[in-house]
Order: structure tokens, then sequence, then C-alpha cells
């Protein structure tokens, strides 16, 4: 042990340092307790209390934050729960108090040296945050969706099938009550004394195994949990993980939902409006045999086919006129519903393929205004929003090397492919100030100085902060203004 006044070596036991003199008894007391709480979270651990080792470990690091054993434990039953975000920091923060001989290197490098695994670690921690504000704004079965894929990455993630289980509780539907014990279940054998679970499992103590159908209920069933389980934004536990790094967008949700309605109007166009014609005709024929044998009730009988086949054929005109609108004569833009969705999914693909050239290019070839429900806008504002500003850029660097014949055109120049490359980039971004440069270049190389001078002026009175002010200034001057 070193003297934590002079940081001279003292042998075991000393009371007093022979360095400093400095009095060592209630350092050692500290040491002691310190160590004393590490034990009894070992102890914990082994037997899956893990709340209550996590407990003992932050008392054991309040006597002694040198404690890396405290520490790296700690950071093993964050791992063990899924928090990976909190485990690699406690083991930082162990590698910083002692450099060698600590086995927080070990556990650190387990991690890094497997990129696909830590990126695995990177989206769970993401899709979780994005579950989580889905939640919090009202989105349940969004969340839902993503809290499973969530789950199914990282069986062990504590927080996250509590998340789910909690929304499966709040829908009030049996079959989701279930999922949601069947969830407690499992992550109780992680940490047995996890308070939120525990809870959990007491407000669904109401519900029986599915292999004890007969067995009767000695309580009176709960009319709703919805009073007794916390809101999200109140609930502790439920927090945003800080991830590594920015999320990317995830539109595939959203794709998901236009296929489903799309899909849905398609069966029913070929699978059901043909059994509702076979049906109603047959319906038709055994109602008029009745009135060719029962002539007495043949006025009643008319009066109630006639209205029930109007009511049919309301409903397949309805039906049909849901198709025709599918189908189209085309829009403003010359382009069906079903066409317009078409490139609005070839779009989702290249997005989620992170060809954001391809996407952007793609999209500009829809008019939002073609698309019908708020889902449709909703992803392509998202794609619009992630890809057209990366787009620009590379369609940009593409109108710069054409202009100075480099790349893919090394050795000549091409200023009417720079011009087109440039003025597409614009499109994509008008503010993109590395365009407009290169653009008045364009106009100048190609002795057009008015239109030269119309991009630089912009990009000096629109944008005095951009880094090409000073160069489009020296270009103005070049053209005496």
């Amino acid at each position: 042990m070193n003297c934590p006044r002079c940081n001279a070596a003292v042998p075991f036991r000393r009371t007093r340092c022979s360095n400093c003199g400095q009095d060592l008894r209630d350092y050692w007391k500290i040491i002691s307790l310190s160590n004393i709480y590490y034990n009894k979270a070992l102890g914990q651990a082994k037997i899956r209390d893990l709340t209550g080792a996590v407990s003992s470990l932050k008392q054991s690091l309040q006597f002694n934050k040198l404690n890396t054993n405290a520490r790296n434990l700690l950071g093993l039953i964050y791992f063990e729960t899924g928090e990976i975000v909190s485990a690699l920091s406690e083991w930082v923060i162990s590698k910083h108090y002692q450099e060698e001989n600590n086995d927080a290197d070990m556990y650190i490098n387990e991690i890094q040296s497997n990129p696909n695994k830590l990126e695995m670690y990177s989206q769970v921690i993401r899709k979780y945050n994005s579950a989580l504000d889905s939640a919090k704004h009202g989105d349940e079965d969004m969340a839902i969706i993503q809290l499973k894929k969530v789950t199914s990455q990282n069986p062990k993630f504590i927080r996250a099938h509590q998340l789910l289980a909690l929304l499966y509780m709040m829908s009030d539907k049996k079959d989701n009550r279930n999922k949601a014990l069947k969830l407690l279940n499992n992550i109780i054998k992680i940490d047995i004394t996890n308070t939120t679970t525990l809870a959990y499992l007491q407000e669904l103590s109401d519900i029986r195994p599915k292999a004890d159908p007969l067995a009767v209920r000695t309580e009176e069933p709960k009319t709703s949990t919805r009073k007794t389980l916390p809101r999200l934004e109140e609930a502790d536990q439920y927090k945003t993980i800080t991830p590594y790094k920015e999320e990317k967008p995830s539109v595939l949700p959203f794709v998901n939902v236009i296929i489903g309605i799309i899909t849905g109007l398609a069966l029913m166009y070929f699978l059901i409006m043909p059994h509702i014609k076979s049906s109603e005709a047959e319906n038709v024929n055994n109602n008029f045999k009745k009135y060719s044998e029962n002539q007495a009730a043949a006025d009643s009988d008319l009066t109630a086919l006639k209205s029930q086949n109007e009511t049919l054929q309301a409903k397949i005109a309805d039906l049909q006129g849901e198709l025709e609108e599918l189908k189209g004569d085309g829009n403003a833009s010359g382009s069906s519903l079903l066409e317009v969705y078409d490139k609005l999914f070839k779009a989702a693909e290249l997005f989620m393929e992170e060809d954001m050239e391809k996407a952007a290019r793609s999209l500009k070839k829809i008019d939002s205004k073609d698309l019908a429900g708020n889902a449709a806008k909703k992803i392509y504002d998202r794609i619009a929003e992630a890809s057209f500003e990366e787009a620009s850029e590379k369609i940009y660097i593409q109108g710069r090397d054409a202009y100075n014949g480099e790349n893919a055109y090394a050795g000549a120049k091409d200023y009417d492919k720079a011009k087109e490359l440039l003025l597409e980039a614009l499109e994509y971004n008008p503010d993109n100030t590395d365009a407009m440069y290169f653009l008045g270049r364009t106009y100048q190389q190609t002795s057009k100085p008015k239109k030269a001078r119309e991009y630089y002026e912009k990009i000096v009175n629109d944008y005095p902060e951009s880094p090409r002010v000073a160069d489009a200034s020296s270009r103005l001057r070049e053209l005496g203004v």
C-alpha cells in the first residue's frame, strides 16, 4: 500500500508512515470498509443478486475510489445486464487509476477486438434510445417493434426487456400481458432482486401459467394496470443511453407499414372481391327459389333482396373506387399512385443500403404532393433529410473533378459536365457554397462573366461565414467588381 499523503510504500498494517509520519489508522479503516463491501458484492453476484451487488460496489467505491477490483466487478455486472456503455466507463476509469496489471485491459480489448460485435452493441443502444423516444411520444407500436429487435440482439439487456414488458402491460390485452410475464420471467433469472422486475411481476400476479388452465383464481382480477404502472417520463430506469456515434434514421418500420397497406388492398381485390360476388350471387339464387316456392311472402322477400343488393352494390362500388384510385389514370406528374410508391420504395431501399447519392436521385423523381397519408410523407422527409446533403456533396465532388480534369475526367476537362453536376448538387443543397464557387469558376472559364459574378456575389452576400468568401471575393476582383 502507498501512503495517501506522500505516496511512499508502507508495509502491511503499519499505523504510521515511516517517510512522512502520517497517521494511517483511519486510512486502514476506510480501506477495510471498501474491501468488506467488495467481498459482500462478490457474494451477491455469485447468487445473481446483481442489484444488491451494484449497491454494495458503489458503497465500496465511495470509501475507496482506487479499488480497481470493485470497479472492474461493477463493470462486469453492468455488462451482464446489457449496460455496455456503463461497463466500458467503469473499466476505462479503472484503467486510469491502475495502468498496469489491470484486468480491465482484457475486458476492454475483448469488446474492441471485434468491430462487428462493437457495432452491434452500438446499434442496440441506438435502437433502444429510439424506442424509448417513441414510447414517450405515444407511439407504442413502433417502440414495441424496435424493442423486439433490441432484445433479440442482446437477450441480457434488462432495461430493454423491462420497457417492452411495460408496453405490453399497458395495452391491457391478455396475450400481451402473457408476453410481458414471459419476458419478466426470463430476466429475473439474470438479476433475481431487480426491484423494477419484481414490481412488474407483482402487477401480473393475477395471470395463470398456460400449463394450468383449470386453476381457479382466488383474487379479484385487476380492472386496469394503467393506474399503478409508472409513467415513462417519470421512471428513472428509462433514460436515454448515450451512444458512441449518431444514429442514422431508420425508415424500415414505415416502409413495412406502407407495404402492409398495399398488400392488404391487393389481397382484398384479388381474393375477397371474387368471393363476395360469388357469395352474393348464390344468396340471390337461393332467395329467388324461396320466392317462387312461397308467393305469399314474395313482396317482403323482394324488398329485403333489393335492400341487400343495394348495400352490396355500394360496398362493391366503394372497393372498386379504392382500387381505381390505386391504379389511377396518372396524377399531375403523370404517375399513378402505385408508381409513386414504387419510386418511394426504391429510394428507401437505396437509403438502407447507404447509397445516399442514388437514394436522393430516386427521391427527386417523386413529387411529395402525390403521396397519400402522413406515413409516406414522413418516410419521404426522413430520406430527404438524411440523403440530400450527402448526395449534394458527392455530386459536387464529381463536378469539381470534371472542372479540374481529375479522377474520372483525368486529362480532359469537361466544363459542360461540370456545370450539369454542380447545378444538380445545388438542387439537393442550395447552401452548398463549394458547388456555388466552382459553378462560378465554370461560367468564368466558359466566358460567361455575368453568370459567374452572380454566384460569387451570392457567396459573399448570403454566406459571409463560408470558407469560400475569400476565394469568391478574389474572383470578383478579377472580373473587375
